[in-house]
């Protein structure tokens, strides 16, 4: 009976073992669950809610918007569309671990240039859907927002150029 519990024991401790090994290995040294992490933005530190958003992806309500694919420091640590394409929107960047270089995307460029309409530019924002109607690398996390702060986000990149 005594050795059934030593063998049970052993097997529990192997497991809570292997548990935090993959989270610090995954996570790091930090908090296993990484999405609570990130600090909440000063909202007077913004001129509008779409800023806000461009720029900590966080919206003026104190809610992180929600999104899909990405790179997995994203989830991690929290950002928006600046993260990536700087706080310009001219791009130039190659985002960690993601291995590409990100576009220029101010309002003129992706209207003027890539002849995009504004329900394309939201297509590429909310689902990952490029100029030509291919499919964007899964670096371009597929933003899931509210109508009002889609707006206002593109707003915001119109003002960027």
């Amino acid at each position: 009976m005594e050795r059934n519990l030593n063998v049970v024991l052993i097997a529990v401790l192997a497991f809570v073992a292997g548990f935090l090994a993959a989270n610090i290995f995954h996570y790091g040294f930090g908090s296993y669950m990484p999405y609570q992490q990130y600090r909440l933005p000063n909202k007077a530190e913004y001129s509008s809610n779409g800023e806000m958003i461009f720029m900590t992806g966080v919206n003026d309500r104190g809610e992180r918007i929600p999104f899909t694919a990405g790179p997995q420091w994203l989830y991690m640590h929290g950002g928006g569309c600046a993260s990536c394409h700087g706080d310009d929107g001219k791009g130039g960047i190659y985002p960690m671990m993601c291995g590409i270089k990100t576009p220029d995307i101010r309002y003129s460029t992706l209207n003027k240039t890539h002849g995009m309409s504004k329900e394309d530019i939201i297509r590429a924002i909310t689902k990952g859907v490029g100029d030509e109607g291919e499919e964007l690398d899964l670096c371009m996390p597929r933003w899931q927002m509210s109508e009002k702060d889609i707006n206002d986000v593109l707003e915001y990149l119109k003002q960027l150029g």
